[in-house]
């Protein structure tokens, strides 16, 4: 009997040694289990954070080749990448170590971010800038072909010049020989006066109030510079003397004139224009306008009023 509980106390104690084995390799196997699971989340927590670096590295070479104004900036943050993907490969990793690296990334994606932002305002003024410098050169473009336009007519005016530069040495040769007083591009015109006292010219008889002789005297053809005295008729259909018919006597010769003219002659081409005014003008036809020098006859010129 005493055997017996002997025995039998040796079987209880042999399965409470079992069941202690059984119990510790089953949490040995458990702990081993969630071990392995937590290595491997870990370890793909550590590859996703070691891809977005990877991939923001790539994005920061395409920025530095699009904004070298921010290089420096550009710069710090790969090297911040680079200095992170190496501690990541190097150390292991835990939950803790996790946490700091999730927080820098999310740090890397807020600066990544910020460089685009400044890059997108740079190609959006450089767009602009492009515009604008386009608009210039269209401009220039335009100058361009204005002062080629200019620099053409300019050729073209000293051509002109120059041709009457020879036509009026010609000219003063032929007056040199003939030193007689010599008028031309005799020309009568009839104006009307408005109440603002701006002339307009007319070729109605009932509204002409002024008639003007316009005519050119040639450079070389007075003997003697000073002052010279012409005088200006003016003759109407009727062949009756309009003006001040004032007379004057050369050589026994009496001459009724419209005007008188006195210039100042300097042996140069000269325009000379001057007026009579009339009123109550009623014929209609031929108007004659005539220019003496002295007793002599210069130029004789016709204009119609209707």
């Amino acid at each position: 009997m005493s055997a017996q509980k002997k025995q039998l106390g040796q079987k209880i104690i042999l399965g409470v040694l079992l069941l202690c084995i059984a119990a510790l390799t089953g949490f040995s196997y458990f702990n081993y289990v969630e071990s392995e699971e937590k290595v491997s989340f870990l370890e793909n927590a550590k590859g996703m954070i070691v891809e977005d670096l990877e991939s923001i590295q790539n994005d920061l070479n395409d920025l530095a080749k699009e904004n070298e104004s921010h290089i420096k900036e550009i710069d710090y943050s790969r090297k911040r990448i680079a200095m992170l993907m190496d501690s990541i490969k190097l150390l292991e990793v835990d939950y803790q170590i996790l946490g700091r690296y999730r927080r820098e990334l999310a740090e890397i994606r807020k600066d990544n971010k910020e460089l685009h932002k400044i890059t997108d305002s740079i190609k959006k003024q450089n767009f602009l800038l492009s515009k604008e410098i386009d608009s210039t050169k269209l401009r220039y473009i335009e100058l361009e072909r204005y002062s080629n336009a200019l620099k053409s007519a300019n050729e073209n005016l000293t051509q002109f010049t120059d041709s009457l530069i020879n036509e009026n040495i010609a000219l003063s040769r032929q007056i040199d020989k003939n030193p007689s007083l010599k008028v031309s591009n005799l020309a009568g015109i009839a104006y009307k006066v408005r109440n603002n006292g701006k002339v307009i010219e007319t070729n109605r008889v009932n509204k002409a109030e002024r008639l003007r002789a316009c005519f050119n005297i040639a450079p070389g053809t007075l003997l003697k510079p000073g002052e010279k005295e012409f005088y200006i008729q003016f003759i109407d259909p009727n062949n009756n003397i309009l003006g001040s018919r004032s007379a004057v006597t050369f050589n026994n010769k009496k001459l009724i004139y419209s005007k008188k003219i006195v210039i100042d002659y300097e042996n140069k081409p000269m325009g000379i224009c001057d007026y009579i005014i009339v009123g109550g003008l009623e014929k209609e036809g031929d108007y004659r306008v005539n220019i003496f020098y002295q007793e002599n006859l210069l130029a004789s010129s016709v204009f119609k009023l209707k």
